[in-house]
């Protein structure tokens, strides 16, 4: 793609200083544009929707702002300015989808119809028409003129098609709500497609993964766990002894199979109880027949989560013997509060990293010059759930030695403390 139209463009710093004014165009790519005045001699700026911070547009003026806190504004098209932002938003939406980890798996089908978002409060967030874009594991909204967004079917709480309104309700787990409609007499077909995909989820856990880890329980227990650890997603003890007793045995077993590890979380342990332990197994994409499995704890008295991953499983039964268990800390409240009515949010945003990010750690905490020329450069910027997450990175433990474990787990504990404590 690359498209061109004359326009005006001004370029001014943080100080509202105009730097640039000029008449001449903008040229269209596939990751950015590029802005130049009239002349051949003028080479221009060519600037990346990954540099933008901010993208808006009033009336016939478009206006963004980068990182760098530049600020430019692009008008005089004429009647072309619908079209030309059209073009910038679906270069710019097509960025967003890759950059901001939105697309789960393959492209299944695409629709055209309405939708509107709520916050869990009832307040509009966005509306209008859009492109649906059905992903094995995700819906992307696209709008014409605003900015994608997904819709990750691990992290749905409830759905519901309504056949006689012909729209179709969804109910995050961080309380959002969705309605699509307008779908007119491709509604059954949208209907069929997202029955079968988020019903998919957690067949696949269940067949692929719990079946082999647990023979011996029945297949609809491990449904019920399929349902709730969709994509990997933390399931605390207290739920697995309510849909299984034993099972919940069985997981904690699974899980803490290393005996040195089970001995260096004992702290953790007793500083917790069944609402405050998690556990997760997710398919691995990296490794054919492998998955991965991950432990978390929630400490509020300590104002604390902590996530490990453990060494990969494979069919079979093999291991990955190379792997050296690390447990990341993170604060759940920064700077005042009841920690206690914080940690279900603290939970979210680890839940969402790392299931979003298929299991990679380093974007969870490492700093951001390490990881500016990797993937995950504008996630960290632009992820809510990624952002609060780093922010409250406290530090991590791999020491193996039981001792130094204890050790390194008081200071992690004196770091969260509130200012206040």
């Amino acid at each position: 793609m690359e498209v061109s139209y004359n326009v005006r463009y001004q370029k001014s710093n943080f100080s509202s200083k105009v730097l640039i004014d000029k008449e001449g165009e903008i040229i269209i790519y596939g990751k950015g544009f590029r802005l130049k005045g009239k002349g051949a001699q003028d080479k221009g700026e060519l600037i990346n929707f990954s540099e933008i911070k901010e993208f808006y547009f009033n009336d016939d003026k478009i206006l963004f702002i980068t990182f760098n806190k530049e600020k430019y504004s692009i008008s005089d098209s004429g009647t072309l300015f619908d079209q030309m932002l059209i073009d910038i938003y679906k270069a710019r939406n097509e960025f967003l989808m890759d950059a901001l980890f939105m697309k789960g798996g393959k492209l299944r089908a695409e629709y055209e119809g309405d939708y509107q978002r709520l916050s869990k409060f009832g307040k509009l967030i966005s509306k209008g028409d859009a492109k649906l874009r059905l992903y094995e594991r995700s819906l992307i909204v696209v709008p014409e003129t605003s900015d994608a967004f997904s819709i990750h079917y691990d992290f749905v709480n409830y759905h519901e098609f309504d056949e006689m309104e012909y729209n179709l309700k969804i109910v995050m787990d961080d309380g959002t709500n969705m309605f699509f409609s307008g779908l007119g007499n491709d509604f059954e077909f949208f209907q069929e497609k997202m029955n079968e995909l988020l019903g998919g989820m957690y067949e696949t856990l269940v067949n692929d993964i719990l079946k082999r880890a647990f023979p011996e329980f029945h297949a609809a227990t491990l449904l019920k766990l399929g349902y709730k650890m969709k994509g990997g997603k933390a399931v605390s003890l207290k739920d697995l002894q309510k849909m299984d007793k034993d099972l919940a045995v069985a997981v904690d077993k699974f899980i803490f199979e290393d005996e040195k590890f089970a001995e260096n979380v004992k702290p953790l342990r007793e500083l917790t109880n069944e609402h405050e332990i998690f556990y997760g197994i997710a398919r691995d994409d990296a490794v054919k027949g492998s998955y991965i499995r991950w432990v978390m704890f929630a400490v509020p008295s300590k104002n604390i989560v902590g996530f490990s991953i453990l060494p990969r499983w494979q069919e079979g039964g093999a291991k990955d013997q190379n792997h050296q268990h690390e447990m990341y800390f993170f604060k759940i409240i920064m700077e005042q509060g009841n920690a206690a009515e914080k940690t279900e949010d603290k939970i979210r945003e680890v839940d969402e990293a790392l299931v979003t990010l298929n299991f990679t750690k380093d974007p969870c905490y490492k700093d951001k010059r390490e990881l500016r020329h990797s993937p995950y450069q504008y996630a960290i910027r632009k992820l809510p759930f990624l952002r609060i997450l780093r922010k409250s990175y406290v530090g991590k433990i791999s020491s193996s030695d039981k001792n130094e474990w204890k050790t390194k787990l008081d200071e992690i504990f004196k770091n969260a403390m509130l200012p206040s404590e």
